[in-house]
């Protein structure tokens, strides 16, 4: 694929992932979960480098040459190839050193979660069968200033708590929602990494479904109480 450049030991299987990020950012724009330049995307990738999306760019507009590759360690190396990563890498980088299962971490300023978490509200996941199945727990991460180390700590330590199970999405204040998915060590060929990318972009899809009907219900029942 001319224009990609590929880090020694990643092979073909990075060409694949990038138009697989490519498409999970198109995904993610039709369906309205992120605008502008907003949202950031990543896959861990073979020899401790992860392939994420640019900062500054609409990701649902990327072809596969326009997406970064950084070390998961900055002090360990490789060096960068590509464009300047997201903004809020340092996040992407924290969840991957926390949770050594993880392979997929997508970010979108989810509208009525930024609403909610404005307003003071966190909805709770077991109040729907779908989410109280596949995301029984979604832990509220206070606000923090973009791209700062303190935000990302505290997203990591949100996704890794002290007791089962472990988040598969997590809810930041005004800020949108992250949602990781994982791939056994074992297995991590380009169909399994694939695979975790789509499962973490459908947990956001679950965590906006949730979101917005925890919305509709506290308007309906403000309506029913304003017609008493």
């Amino acid at each position: 694929m001319p224009g990609v450049n590929r880090h020694a030991g990643t092979g073909d299987i990075e060409v694949s992932l990038r138009d697989a990020v490519c498409a999970a950012g198109r995904r993610l724009g039709a369906r309205g979960l992120i605008s502008a330049a907003e949202g950031n995307l990543s896959i861990r990738l073979a020899g401790g480098v992860l392939l994420t999306t640019p900062t500054g760019r609409r990701k649902d507009e990327l072809e596969p040459a326009d997406l970064a590759t950084v070390p998961l360690d900055p002090a360990a190396g490789p060096e960068p190839s590509g464009p300047p990563p997201s903004s809020d890498i340092a996040i992407h980088r924290a969840i991957y050193a926390t949770r050594a299962d993880v392979v997929a971490v997508v970010h979108a300023h989810l509208p009525i979660s930024m609403a909610l978490t404005l307003a003071g509200h966190a909805p709770d996941p077991t109040a729907l069968p779908e989410t109280a199945y596949h995301l029984p727990v979604l832990p509220l991460v206070a606000f923090g200033e973009m791209g700062s180390a303190e935000l990302a700590g505290r997203v990591a330590a949100a996704f890794a708590p002290t007791a089962p199970p472990l988040p598969g999405a997590v809810l930041l204040e005004r800020h949108g929602a992250i949602a990781v998915a994982s791939a056994e060590v074992a297995d991590r060929g380009s169909a399994a990494l694939e695979a975790a990318l789509v499962l973490a972009v459908d947990r956001l899809e679950l965590v906006d479904v949730l979101c917005r009907v925890w919305r509709d219900a506290i308007l309906l029942r403000a309506a029913g109480e304003r017609s008493v």
